[in-house]
Parts: C-alpha cells; sequence; structure tokens
C-alpha cells in the first residue's frame, strides 16, 4: 500500500486524536514518533499495532463510523457517512466514508451518496466547482469532496474547531422525523329516540 502525502496526513490526525486518553507524558512521546515518521514507517507502525487488520479491524476509517474516533459530521444514509476534513486543502473539503470496510468500487451507493453531499456543499457554500476523488486506505475506501473556488488555490491547512464546528452546523443534514398526521375529530354520533332512557311511568 503506497501511501500518498494526503492519506499520511489523515492517518497522523487521526492517530493524535487516538492518544489524546493517554497520559500527557506518553503523549508528548507518541505524538513525536508519529510526526517524524515517513510513508514507510508509518505503514510499518499500522501494521505492527494491528490497525491495518482486514475486515476493518483497528482502521482509523472505521472507528470514524463508529464513533470511536471524534468527527464532524455532516450527513448519513444507510451505508456511509460524510464527514468534514480536519485538514482541508478549501473550505467544505469533506469525505464520504463507507460504513463496510471495503474498496470503493464495491460500494456502488457510496458514490451516489457522495453526489448529493457535493451538490449541497456545492449550494450552501457557492463553490465554483466540485472535485471528487476516491482513494482506499488500510483497505477502506472513501471518496474527498473537494470544492473549488475562483481565485482559491488549493492548500492544505488544519482548520481550527471554531471553523469545523461553523462549517458543520451550516452543512449538516437535520434527520427528519416522521410527521404524526392530525388526528381527524371524531364525529358525533347521532342520538336517536329509541336509544334515550325512558321516564319513569307517572302514577295519577
Amino acid at each position: 500500500m503506497a501511501l500518498t502525502e494526503e492519506q499520511i496526513a489523515n492517518i497522523k490526525e487521526q492517530l493524535f486524536k487516538q492518544i489524546e486518553k493517554f497520559p500527557e507524558e506518553q503523549q508528548e512521546t507518541i505524538r513525536e514518533q508519529i510526526e517524524g515518521m515517513d510513508a514507510e514507517q508509518l505503514e510499518q507502525f499500522l501494521e505492527q499495532n494491528k490497525l491495518m487488520k482486514q475486515g476493518g479491524g483497528g482502521c482509523i476509517f472505521c472507528s470514524i463510523v463508529k464513533e470511536e474516533t471524534p468527527s464532524y459530521k455532516i450527513a448519513e444514509n444507510n451505508e456511509a457517512i460524510a464527514v468534514l476534513d480536519i485538514n482541508p486543502i478549501s473550505k467544505g473539503h469533506s469525505l464520504i466514508i463507507p460504513k463496510e470496510h471495503k474498496p470503493i468500487d464495491e460500494i456502488p451507493s457510496a458514490l451516489q451518496f457522495a453526489h448529493e453531499v457535493a451538490k449541497k456543499i456545492k449550494k450552501l457554500l457557492a463553490a465554483d466547482d466540485i472535485k471528487t476523488e476516491s482513494s482506499t486506505v488500510q483497505g477502506h475506501g472513501i471518496i474527498n469532496i473537494i470544492p473549488l473556488y475562483k481565485d482559491q488555490k488549493l492548500e492544505k491547512k488544519k482548520a481550527s474547531e471554531e471553523e469545523l464546528q461553523e462549517l458543520q452546523k451550516k452543512l449538516k443534514v437535520e434527520e427528519k422525523k416522521p410527521e404524526e398526521k392530525p388526528k381527524k375529530p371524531e364525529k358525533p354520533k347521532k342520538i336517536r329516540l329509541k336509544d334515550l332512557p325512558k321516564a319513569p311511568r307517572r302514577i295519577p
């Protein structure tokens, strides 16, 4: 598996999030080790720590789907989720992550979901165009949705929590609850004379 620079940055960032629960002294040491790794060393680290097991065990993207690793989710359906990239190369850069640990070409419905999310991002962020790229990291397929803007270069940078939260609020699809049908008012029952209680006969 040859990792691209973008994939290396994403994996490192997710690893940093996973070590946040460790004691501070350990965090610093591990963070330094991870930061100094090149592509080959990172692959070895993932293998040694069983983060590249078949079937998604320990996969970073599986842990995002299971909400074990924090993310900024903006949409979801039965097959995939859409989250904001924490190291975006443009405003609104998002990842489509299938819920199953499979390559993208085995989950055609993920492409349709990506198209829907891309359309929504383009409209809400007034992007001039949208670029989509699919790749596979640790055996897990993902689709990058990259909004393109005139006079703006594509440049990778770490987004602040405030930026991500603001974008999430703007792009998040609220789950629609099924509307309850208003109950029809009950028709008043017709009262028939024979149903009325009979008055006792008066004795003169």
